[in-house]
């Protein structure tokens, strides 16, 4: 890449400060989040929480994939996977008592000689974690800087976080009813794992919720 940066390992092995500066260099200042993102996957760093006493520290709930770029090159071979990250995230959000205002997506795209990379955010009116809203202001923000390039990567944001004891109601429609839907599933998945229930989109053959249901840790064991 122009960056000077061919492996994972070319990132792990820099200072994230440097990395940020690189990044930048291509994509903007509003890609820190981004960069921070990609360096502590690479160190096998987890941001995520694991500890409900932690509910004070958290800043942001993700959820990202690298990508084979070769099989990502439509809206149609990416809408899956994106759904499915975007469940993962609300679910994360659920559990920890967290709705998000702020909604980030991050993607890496190349044809094989260019490369070009974003990373948008979006302020919603009011906070949320239910799939329906998140993945519509999404898919709105990916197809309006998606150049039209295979993927290498994918990744979305939850932030400007508040806690779910109170929420704003919907004249239009019964969030207190698909909040108690959302959790019910949540519930399922607790108990009998992740593909308990998917959608039906897991189904395609780019959607990864199957595969990453039998790996450990995001990798085969």
């Amino acid at each position: 890449m122009r960056m000077g940066i061919h492996t994972i390992g070319d990132i792990a092995r820099l200072d994230l400060a440097e990395f940020k500066q690189r990044l930048r260099q291509r994509m903007g200042r509003q890609s820190d989040i981004q960069a921070e993102y990609y360096w502590q996957t690479a160190r096998g760093i987890d941001p995520s929480p694991v500890v409900t006493g932690m509910r004070s520290q958290i800043k942001v709930i993700n959820n990202g994939r690298a990508l084979k770029w070769n099989l990502y090159r439509t809206i149609e071979d990416i809408e899956p996977l994106m759904i499915e990250l975007v469940i993962e995230v609300c679910r994360r959000a659920r559990k920890y008592g967290y709705m998000g205002r702020v909604i980030g997506v991050g993607a890496a795209e190349t044809d094989g000689n260019r490369s070009f990379g974003f990373g948008r955010q979006i302020t919603l009116i009011r906070p949320t974690y239910l799939e329906h809203e998140v993945g519509s202001a999404v898919k709105t923000l990916f197809l309006e800087h998606w150049q039209g390039m295979p993927l290498t990567h994918l990744h979305i944001t939850l932030t400007g976080l508040s806690s779910d004891e109170t929420y704003q109601l919907d004249l239009f429609e019964d969030r207190e009813k698909l909040i108690r839907r959302a959790k019910t599933v949540d519930a399922i998945k607790d108990r009998f794992g992740l593909t308990a229930i998917v959608r039906a989109s897991s189904l395609q053959k780019t959607a990864q919720a199957f595969e990453r249901a039998v790996q450990i840790g995001g990798h085969w064991a």
